[in-house]
C-alpha cells in the first residue's frame, strides 16, 4: 500500500512546480510547459481511457462517508487572489494577450461580454481602444474602470442591446462555460461583431474537467461533480461552514457540445486560432472511481479538455 503522506508530498510537489512556472515563465513559455506536460503523461492518459471505456455505469456516485478522507488527500490549491492588485495584474496580461492577437492592433471598438470588473476592458482603454463593458451583474464593476474610460452597463449576453455591427472586436474571458445559452450568446456577439471584425472567447475550467462545478473554494477534491451528488456535497458545505454550491453556475455543456457550436457557426465566422487545454493530474481518480466517471460522459475528452480558446473572423 503507498503511504497517503507520500502521495501527499508528490502532489504538492506539483502544485508547486505549477505556482513557480507561473511565476517565472511568460505566458507563451508556461503554455509550452503545460503542453509538454500533458504529451509526458501520454501513457497514463491511454492506461486511464481504457478502463473508462470498459467501466460499467453503477455505482453512478461515491458513498457520503468517502467525501472527508478525499477532502483530507486534497489541500487548497492557489487559484489566484481578487484583491485590487490581482485584479489590474490580470486584466493588464489578458489585455496583452488579446493585443498579440490577429485583427486586435487595428481595432477600435471593443465590447467585453462577461466583464465583471472590466478591468481587461480598462487596461485597454489605457492603451488607446474605445471600450465597453457589460455584464448581468453590476456588483463587480470595478471604479477604476469607469475611471479609465469604460462604458459599464448591466446587460444580458443572450439579448445584446447594441445595433448589428456596431464593434470591431468583441470578447469573453471565462464566462462561456458559466452563460446557460453559449450558443445564443454567441449568436449575439456575432451580430454585434462587424464583418471582418474579430471575436476572442477564453474560458475554463469546463464542467467535466476536474475542476469545472468551480467549487474549489469549498471542495477541493477534483471531479467533486461526478463524484458525489450535489445533495452530499452541500450537507458536507454545511457540516463544515463552508459556502454551498450554487450549482446553476455552471452551464454543463460537454468539450462535444462547444466543438459543435463552432462548426455550426463556420459558414460565416472563420477560425483564425484555436487551442484546447488539458488538465491530466487527476487521472487517478478516474481509474479508481471509473463508474462515478462512464455514468456521466462516454468521452474520455470531457474528462481532460479543461479550457478552450478560439479566435474567429467575422466573414459574413
Amino acid at each position: 500500500m503507498v503511504n497517503a503522506s507520500i502521495v501527499n508530498m508528490g502532489q504538492r510537489a506539483r502544485e508547486g512546480a505549477k505556482k513557480a512556472a507561473k511565476r517565472v515563465l511568460p505566458p507563451h513559455a508556461a503554455q509550452k510547459a503545460r503542453d509538454l506536460h500533458f504529451l509526458l503523461k501520454g501513457p497514463e492518459r491511454k492506461r486511464t481511457e481504457a478502463v473508462f471505456l470498459g467501466a460499467s455505469t453503477a455505482p453512478e456516485y461515491l458513498p457520503a462517508s468517502m467525501l472527508p478522507r478525499l477532502q483530507k488527500s486534497y489541500p487548497p490549491g492557489d487559484f489566484g487572489g481578487y484583491d485590487e492588485t490581482s485584479l489590474e495584474k490580470c486584466g493588464r496580461s489578458r489585455a496583452r494577450e488579446i493585443l498579440g492577437l490577429p485583427g486586435a492592433t487595428e481595432a477600435i471598438s471593443f465590447l467585453e461580454v462577461g466583464c465583471w470588473d472590466g478591468m481587461v476592458s480598462a487596461a485597454l482603454q489605457e492603451s488607446g481602444k474605445r471600450c465597453t463593458g457589460v455584464d448581468l451583474r453590476t456588483e463587480g464593476f470595478d471604479g477604476r474602470s469607469s475611471a479609465a474610460g469604460v462604458e459599464l452597463r448591466q446587460m444580458d449576453a443572450e439579448s445584446l442591446e447594441f445595433p448589428d455591427e456596431s464593434f470591431d472586436y468583441v470578447f469573453s474571458y471565462n464566462s462561456f462555460e458559466h452563460f446557460a445559452r453559449p450558443d445564443r450568446v454567441l449568436g449575439e456577439m456575432k451580430r454585434v461583431t462587424k464583418k471582418g471584425g474579430s471575436i476572442w472567447l477564453s474560458f475554463a475550467p469546463l464542467y467535466f474537467s476536474p475542476y469545472g462545478e468551480h467549487a474549489y473554494k469549498s471542495i477541493t477534491v477534483p471531479y467533486c461533480q461526478l463524484l458525489f451528488s450535489g445533495d452530499v456535497l452541500n450537507a458536507f458545505c454545511r457540516e463544515h461552514g463552508l459556502r454551498e454550491i450554487d450549482f446553476s453556475h455552471v452551464n454543463r455543456w460537454r468539450v462535444g457540445d462547444f466543438r459543435g457550436l463552432w462548426e455550426k457557426n463556420s459558414a460565416d465566422l472563420e477560425r483564425i486560432k484555436y487551442r484546447e487545454g488539458h488538465d491530466p493530474d487527476h487521472l487517478g481518480l478516474v481509474r479508481k472511481y471509473p463508474s462515478c466517471f462512464r455514468s456521466k460522459t462516454d468521452s474520455f475528452d470531457d474528462l481532460t479538455v479543461s479550457s478552450m480558446e478560439v479566435l474567429f473572423r467575422r466573414t459574413a
